[in-house]
């Protein structure tokens, strides 16, 4: 029995999802334990990362107290999206075994410089990042096996939507943050805002020809509106993967969203043409393939289809656990994904 010790289990963003299958893990030979007996640590994102201070700041604070760790820890960074700003630079000067992610990116995308290291906002800022990182250290980045949406386990009951779906298009999600968002020295908040606002701006061009339904709406509100939608638009957050595409997906609408194709995940079951339709990142041709959907409707249904079986079948529990199993089985070499 391999026993870990989560640095911080109220740390939902990190060890939610541990924390749901913590009973199921022991059947895989994996107990996670609050007792200072153990055998590997996981260290939570904010115990070597902090948003709140400039970037170089938050480096050495994050240095200085992964410093302070003693026997084997691995590091979870706490991030949405792939972008390893201020993780990565702690990570190779501490003695941490391996950094954990819920999304990666190849080495060849990493070098590109984009806006704190999130490659869809392109550059301009004060901290447009990008890494040349060494085969060694790349082979010591790893998938965690989960992410934010299945800390939800409803989203996962699929559920079965009106048969006469009268709403064309729902774009239905919080498109302007209105507070401010920091990331280091970036304000954030307005380029997510940019982003978001800019669907539902390029929609208002067909309203008049497409019954359209966008805004930010109650949860109640919002699963009756996806129950009678053929399409759902789902653009980037904070990362490229939200709980909207699991709330479109067990409604079954077809998902519309830039497309995913740079990022490695694990679950992979968002993929381009094959369980979501993808469309370019400035929403271009966003209203072009919506009337090419709706002009033969049936013809996507497949997509549907494969997006809830591929769902159902990728986000289980039993695959993370299954997952952890095998990392800690080939310790000294595992592979991405």
């Amino acid at each position: 029995m391999i026993k870990v010790k989560l640095s911080d289990n109220k740390n939902i963003k990190c060890f939610g999802v541990l924390l749901l299958v913590k009973d199921l893990l022991r059947d895989y030979s994996i107990d996670i334990t609050d007792s200072d007996d153990y055998d590997y640590e996981f260290v939570s994102g904010k115990e070597f990362v902090d948003l709140s201070l400039p970037l170089q700041e938050s480096i050495d604070w994050g240095i200085e107290q992964l410093s302070k760790k003693s026997g084997d820890y691995f590091i979870f960074h706490a991030g949405d999206s792939p972008s390893i700003m201020g993780a990565y630079e702690v990570f190779i000067e501490s003695n941490a075994k391996y950094m954990f992610k819920k999304y990666l990116m190849t080495q060849e995308d990493y070098k590109i410089p984009s806006i704190i290291g999130k490659w869809w906002w392109g550059t301009g800022s004060v901290l447009d990042k990008g890494y040349d990182i060494p085969d060694e250290i790349y082979s010591r980045m790893k998938l965690q096996g989960y992410n934010v949406p299945m800390n939800w386990p409803h989203l996962q009951n699929l559920q079965i939507g009106n048969q006469n779906r009268d709403i064309d298009v729902c774009a239905i999600y919080r498109g302007i943050l209105d507070i401010d968002v920091y990331d280091h020295e970036v304000k954030t908040d307005i380029l997510y805002t940019k982003h978001r606002n800019g669907s539902w701006n390029k929609l208002t061009e067909i309203e008049n020809k497409y019954n359209i339904v966008k805004g930010n709406l109650p949860s109640d509100q919002t699963d009756q509106i996806l129950s009678r939608s053929k399409i759902g638009v789902s653009p980037y957050g904070m990362a490229e993967l939200c709980y909207r595409d699991l709330e479109l997906t067990r409604w079954g609408c077809l998902i519309l969203k830039p497309d995913m194709d740079r990022v490695i995940a694990e679950p992979n079951w968002l993929r381009a043409n094959e369980t979501y339709l993808p469309v370019k990142m400035d929403w271009s041709d966003l209203n072009e393939t919506i009337e090419k959907v709706l002009g033969n409707f049936k013809d996507y249904q497949y997509i549907i289809e494969n997006a809830r079986k591929r769902m159902v079948e990728a986000c289980s529990y039993e695959a993370v656990c299954l997952r952890w199993y095998n990392i800690f089985n080939n310790l000294s070499g595992i592979e991405h994904g």
